[in-house]
């Protein structure tokens, strides 16, 4: 009896250790750019565990790369049933689905959504933003925005998100020293936008 015990406790640490393994090919295809692989692997390990939440986001993310963006949707929400305070699910909804297809009400509603979960999120704060501005509505886009550099002084998005919105109201040398810190906190295309409107 004691060796079938045995021989079953082998048996499951066997499993696990291939389930395991699936996954942390995922993880390689996808830090590789194989973002087909890694979708394969993430399918393989989740038909064993359904739940995994860390699988699941990776999966998304491959989607995402991959264009299916229907699909990688679908992985966020399964995290969100399962984990309804996922902060990192809940940004992937509103930043890589809905601002993608310019759902911009959807973003905000999502936007909303995270920064009940965390008010600190200056990502959720520039989303926000860049949304409401899309609609036109600029006094609360210029609020989210500032809303984002009051939590985080490092983020450089709301800097220059800011600053966009400050050349669109004609508050050139405001924007110049917002695109200036964008630059500086490492704002790719700062640079250009200074070139063009701060001389």
């Amino acid at each position: 009896m004691r060796n079938v015990f045995i021989v079953f406790f082998l048996f499951l640490l066997a499993i696990s250790a291939c389930k395991d393994e699936r996954s942390d090919i995922g993880d390689q295809y996808f830090k590789n750019g194989q973002f087909k692989e890694a979708v394969a692997a993430y399918t393989e390990y989740l038909t064993l565990e359904p739940t995994h939440i860390k699988s699941l986001y990776n999966r998304g993310r491959a989607y995402e790369e991959l264009g299916q963006h229907d699909k990688a949707l679908a992985d966020f929400h399964k995290i969100i049933k399962e984990d309804p305070l996922n902060v990192n699910a809940y940004l992937s909804i509103t930043s890589d689905y809905y601002y993608r297809q310019q759902d911009y009400e959807n973003t905000i509603f999502y936007a909303e959504k995270i920064l009940k979960l965390n008010e600190n999120s200056p990502v959720a704060h520039t989303l926000k933003g860049k949304a409401h501005q899309k609609l036109g509505k600029l006094d609360e886009a210029m609020a989210a925005y500032n809303a984002a550099i009051s939590v985080n002084k490092e983020y450089a998005d709301a800097y220059l998100s800011r600053a966009l919105l400050r050349i669109h109201l004609k508050q050139t040398s405001r924007a110049c020293t917002d695109l200036t810190m964008a630059k500086s906190l490492g704002a790719s295309n700062a640079a250009e936008v200074i070139k063009k409107y701060c001389k």
